[in-house]
């Protein structure tokens, strides 16, 4: 049975991880979020200025459900985001999670995604009670399957044709997941 918590601030030696708020608008853009970039491998598109001052706007009210898991990923240090981390998809029936993540290109290759994945999944894990965490990433998305390796995630194969990427072409993902050490327990 999953314990829903919500969003609760998470600390690792370099990172700080929390909820959004209003006043990381600028910090976002500047970091990621408006980065051509960091949307190359996603059918997302890049946020503008008011994308990111609107989407921030409804925060508050997302975090108020104890089912929504969407984190700030800032620098311990300074408090700058640079990136974000979130569930974007979950079932409570048979306890499983997707996890999904972005980066500031600045940021990249200073081990901050697997830093911050880490934590996050002990968190869905060991607190929440998630049996399985999974992730994917295009094919063409080598950083982000690394990632996946390094916090100890196993390759389970390839979804065909999975989605429809900006340039109009069909792409496929590469699943990846972990599973719980915690036995099931009865309903």
């Amino acid at each position: 049975m999953l314990k829903h918590t919500g969003t609760k601030y998470l600390q690792t030696h370099r990172l700080a991880l929390r909820p959004f708020r209003a006043e990381d608008a600028e910090s976002c853009v500047r970091n990621w979020a408006a980065d051509p970039d960091i949307y190359r491998h996603i059918s997302q598109q890049v946020r503008t200025p008011q994308d990111v001052s609107q989407w921030l706007s409804t925060a508050e009210q997302a975090y108020t459900s104890l089912e929504t898991y969407y984190w700030a990923i800032t620098e311990a240090t300074c408090g700058d985001v640079i990136g974000e981390i979130f569930v974007d998809d979950f079932s409570n029936r048979n306890r499983w999670c997707e996890l999904d993540w972005k980066i500031g290109k600045a940021y990249w290759g200073n081990g901050y995604a697997a830093e911050a994945a880490t934590v996050v999944i002990r968190y869905l894990l060991d607190e929440v009670g998630f049996h399985r965490v999974q992730a994917k990433c295009s094919v063409d998305n080598s950083a982000s399957e690394r990632v996946m390796q390094k916090v100890g995630m196993t390759k389970e194969g390839i979804l065909r044709d999975y989605f429809l990427a900006k340039d109009h072409r069909w792409r496929d993902v590469v699943l990846y997941s972990l599973l719980s050490s915690h036995p099931a327990s009865p309903q």
